[in-house]
């Protein structure tokens, strides 16, 4: 006798809603982990040699993968707000009275707040793709320029680049930061008691 299989309950949007916001934050936490670990370099010293630069863009391409889908899943919770009465774009919100069953305040506040992180995450990608071309440029210069016997400028323009990438990454990650916290308070919000989704 086969078991009989159990409808699937209807997802409702705010459920879609919630689980897109808490995507987004774990995406940022992932992407904050991955950058300190890029810039936690062994005795503090950054690696100048292929292995190093590999790992790094390694590094930079994971980093790059979780920034991408932090502001997908923004992107997609914002679609989803307006059918919780958040307005579509950002602007203040309409005097109502506390009788307007059309407008929910923490929908709204989530949005703004994905609004905002959607910005900061789209600098950290840009941010992330300058560190990139400096990590890239100081492992083409160690791959073409430097054979076996390093020249001393080959690797001198080479760690020129490397740190030039590096100054980079500590700016992506103190924006990482800031959009990890907008990020973790919209995931509070969106499950907040008072009223609204959840």
């Amino acid at each position: 006798m086969e078991a009989e299989a159990e409808p699937e309950p209807d997802v409702t949007w705010e459920a879609l809603f919630q689980r897109r916001v808490v995507m987004a934050e774990g995406h940022c936490l992932n992407l904050q982990e991955l950058l300190r670990g890029l810039l936690d370099a062994p005795d503090g010293q950054a690696r100048s040699d292929m292995a190093g630069m590999e790992e790094m863009l390694r590094g930079l391409e994971a980093a790059s993968t979780q920034v991408g889908l932090a502001i997908a899943n923004m992107g997609a919770a914002c679609n989803l707000a307006p059918i919780g009465k958040a307005p579509r774009e950002w602007a203040p919100p309409p005097l109502h009275s506390a009788d307007d069953d059309d407008f929910d305040s923490r929908v709204w506040l989530v949005h703004f707040l994905l609004q905002k992180g959607s910005e900061i995450a789209k600098r950290v990608h840009d941010r992330l793709e300058t560190a990139r071309v400096h990590m890239s440029a100081a492992a083409e210069i160690l791959e073409v320029l430097g054979g076996d016997d390093h020249s001393p400028w080959v690797e001198d323009l080479a760690i020129t680049e490397l740190m030039y990438g590096l100054l980079e990454l500590t700016e992506t990650l103190d924006l990482t930061v800031d959009l990890v916290a907008v990020t973790t308070t919209a995931r509070e919000d969106v499950f907040s008691d008072s009223g609204g989704v959840g």
